[in-house]
């Protein structure tokens, strides 16, 4: 799970390169590691990819990497950066930051994993900063060995120009106070993509369903009540065909189902 924090005044607070690289000493290599056939291997260096995404408006965040003794894994391994832009935000009825579009990116220069270009929305769940991430708004994973750093960077803006109308159609959500009524279809029809059978749900699994696990999740908006039903069909622990439901770890089946709640939503936003 990816965190960022925020100022108590909600504001973003960047991270310079200097002290992303003290976090994360892979992000400085100019090269791949020795080892690499370079033949074959097209270098993406993550300097440059942080300069692309300030030229797009965003702002680093934060850098991460696994502390290593090893050198290559030191000084090439796998880390991540995460990356904000400073006006896109999902405001509650008070004005009160409810979400934030975060992209994040992960890169190695030693051969061992792909790149990885992951966008969703984090959200605040306590009064620390501390974020965790409630919808997945995509992205993409390549090999070293496709796509040169321009193909790279043309993904990642193709990508990225997407946030800003998945920014505008959650702001909308959040105005949509959904009735009684709504919140039980919009929980069955959810409910349909797990049940074991094409029955329909029992009162108990669509009370469990649209069961809040923070207080923040109470409000009945359709942002909220989405959010309800897609936290606890991911992450399980409700009652469903008499039993607990055991969380979805498989990733295809993980997107599917969010896919398939997205377009559910959508049909109560009209």
């Amino acid at each position: 799970m990816s965190t960022s924090i925020y100022s108590n005044s909600g504001n973003i607070i960047g991270l310079s390169i200097a002290d992303a690289i003290a976090k994360a000493p892979a992000i400085a290599a100019t090269a791949p590691a020795a080892h690499i056939n370079l033949k074959r291997y097209k270098f993406t260096p993550t300097t440059e990819v942080i300069s692309h995404m300030n030229d797009l408006g965003y702002v680093l965040t934060n850098a991460k990497q696994a502390s290593s003794n090893q050198e290559l894994r030191q000084n090439w391994g796998t880390h991540i950066v995460e990356f904000q832009h400073p006006e896109l935000t999902i405001k509650g009825s008070d004005g009160s930051i409810e979400g934030k579009p975060t992209v994040v990116l992960v890169n190695s220069h030693d051969g061992v994993t792909p790149i990885k270009f992951e966008m969703g929305m984090f959200r605040l769940v306590c009064s620390n900063g501390l974020m965790i991430k409630s919808t997945d708004f995509g992205g993409f994973k390549e090999r070293h060995t496709r796509l040169d750093f321009q193909g790279i960077k043309n993904l990642m803006t193709e990508k990225v120009e997407s946030m800003g109308s998945m920014v505008d159609k959650i702001s909308r959500w959040n105005g949509v106070e959904m009735s009684a009524g709504q919140r039980t279809a919009f929980a069955i029809e959810a409910l349909a993509m797990r049940l074991s059978s094409d029955r329909v749900a029992d009162d108990y699994e669509i009370n469990e369903i649209l069961s809040a696990r923070r207080n923040e999740d109470l409000p009945n908006t359709l942002w909220h009540v989405f959010n309800r039903v897609q936290e606890n069909l991911i992450k399980g622990g409700f009652q469903m065909n008499n039993r607990t439901a055991r969380p979805i770890t498989n990733p295809i089946q993980d997107m599917t189902l969010n896919q398939g709640l997205w377009t559910i939503a959508e049909t109560y936003a009209n």
